[in-house]
């Protein structure tokens, strides 16, 4: 059984604050990343979003790619909740809707800032009618494919600041937004739970949110890019409303939909914890409200 790892909101919905920060003449690659993680953390303090991944084989054609096949489709109801200084820490829990043969997982994820401190992950399987621990590592690609998609555990979470180490390549417009671009290498404790040899992220200098990523294995070749695109400002927070991860060494690609979503609603903590999993009821009881708010 592949191993999936919990969604969260943050690995859908990239999240800026509206007011201006005034900038040093001259950053450095360590003080943008940090500027941007505190944004993006106190952009919102909960988040509760549909969204829809849909993965296919692909060819190119005609200077762009096209499905090769059906692609398989999954849809999810994503609820998360911050806590701590800064919203640094959070919970979250992640519901399938569709396929029919998936209805009723359920992931749940507990997210800790201390980079000493590693995430807890739980899936419910309803044939199983238990909730299970799931435990990451180098092993199994970062946290292991998030239901058969090219996402995975390390693309679906916050990443922790002190666990990487930054560099400014250069400033560059990327579709047609003045841009940071950096180099994120992770330290040697962190590459010991990745398979991620670095990652170069583009970075909106005016709203603090990611534009592009390219991401490099262990033996320094570039096989994933992830683009976000359609960014919409919802409940004062930019959303990115679809998402892409393109492995350029399998040729697959998954696009992530985020459908309806909204902001700074009040998520009860028993939302988020196994009870949520496991009964039907009480989780839908609690969601009817939040689904009222979507945009």
């Amino acid at each position: 059984m592949k191993t999936y790892w919990g969604a969260i909101a943050r690995a859908l919905a990239i999240g800026c604050l509206l007011a201006p920060l005034k900038l040093p003449a001259a950053m450095t690659g360590p003080e943008i990343m940090k500027m941007v993680d505190d944004v993006n953390r106190k952009a919102f303090t909960t988040a509760v979003v549909k969204t829809q991944l849909s993965t296919c084989k692909y060819e190119k054609s005609d200077g762009g790619i096209r499905c090769k096949d059906k692609p398989r489709v999954v849809v999810l109801e994503v609820g998360e909740k911050k806590y701590g200084d800064d919203n640094r820490d959070g919970k979250s829990i992640a519901l399938v809707l569709e396929p029919i043969s998936d209805k009723g997982v359920g992931m749940l994820r507990y997210e800790y800032y201390e980079a000493d401190r590693d995430n807890e992950n739980f899936l419910y399987l309803p044939a199983l009618g238990k909730v299970r621990r799931l435990v990451s590592g180098s092993d199994n690609e970062d946290g292991g494919s998030f239901f058969g998609t090219e996402f995975y555990g390390d693309d679906a979470q916050a990443r922790k600041i002190n666990e990487f180490t930054y560099e400014l390549l250069r400033e560059e417009a990327y579709d047609d937004r003045p841009a940071w671009v950096i180099e994120v290498t992770p330290t040697a404790e962190r590459a010991k739970k990745t398979a991620y040899g670095k990652i170069v992220v583009w970075v909106d200098k005016e709203r603090k949110i990611y534009l592009k990523e390219d991401i490099y294995n262990r033996a320094g070749k570039l096989y994933r890019q992830r683009l976000y695109r359609k960014y919409t400002l919802i409940d004062d927070v930019w959303l990115s409303r679809q998402q892409t991860m393109n492995n350029l060494s399998t040729s697959r690609i998954t696009s992530i939909d985020n459908i309806s979503v909204t902001y700074h609603r009040e998520v009860p903590d028993e939302v988020l914890t196994e009870r949520s999993l496991t009964d039907f009821t009480f989780r839908e009881r609690n969601l009817a409200l939040l689904r009222t708010y979507y945009h």
